[in-house]
């Protein structure tokens, strides 16, 4: 038995270490789960994620309709998971911007467009937190 050699003093302060790090995890996931959750995307077609059967991005609807039998590099498709993901979140930016660039001459600031917010954190990874 290993705390046979331990004093009472020494399982008292590693048991509050224990309580303190246990608490300190909980108070974090308690902390992150009240924060403020990201929009979700607009209904419009390029807004809907396309999923395989396997439930795996595969690109937006918007995107024309492939065949995955045919779609090979050749053909000009990746359905490569993070090549996939980088087109999309490349068409949000085209739209919505990326934070901290001057969006005042970007799209999003025509009458109804919608720019990345002020506070917006610097991801470029849109699809991560807007589902």
């Amino acid at each position: 038995m290993a705390d046979a050699g331990m004093s009472k003093a020494q399982r008292a302060t590693r048991t509050a270490l224990f309580v303190v790090v246990v608490g300190g995890v909980l108070a974090a996931f308690s902390y992150l789960g009240m924060q403020e959750k990201a929009p979700p995307m607009g209904p419009e077609p390029h807004h809907r994620l396309r999923l395989n059967l396997k439930g795996e991005l595969i690109g937006v609807e918007s995107d024309p309709p492939v065949d995955p039998a045919l779609a090979t590099a050749a053909k000009g498709f990746v359905t490569d998971k993070r090549t996939v993901e980088k087109r999309v979140n490349a068409g949000c930016q085209s739209c919505h911007g990326l934070a901290g660039e001057d969006l005042s001459k970007h799209p999003c600031a025509q009458p109804g467009g919608r720019c990345v917010g002020e506070h917006h954190p610097p991801k470029p990874e849109c699809i991560k937190c807007h589902r």
